[in-house]
């Protein structure tokens, strides 16, 4: 599993992005698109539950991966819904 291209769920595409947080570090976001043919691409962005600041992008990127392997199905809002 690519965090960056990830999953495909409840048609939406389900994916984990690492980005630079504001106080310095490394913060997770969980992003969900719609897919289908005729489905605009509005992509919406999430915080995970119970995040925290990595301080070193591969310690980010791991728990990215396990971020995105809880998440088990979208909610009709785009909403990530996790085990």
């Amino acid at each position: 599993m690519n965090i960056a291209t990830g999953v495909s769920l409840n048609g939406y595409r389900v994916f984990c992005d690492v980005v630079v947080a504001n106080e310095g570090g490394f913060a997770i976001r969980v992003a969900t698109r719609p897919e289908g043919d005729g489905v605009p691409l509005a992509e919406r962005v999430w915080e995970p539950p119970q995040s925290s600041p990595y301080f070193e992008q591969d310690e980010a990127e791991r728990a990215a991966y396990r971020i995105l392997r809880r998440v088990k199905g979208v909610g009709k809002d785009g909403e990530p819904l996790y085990a």
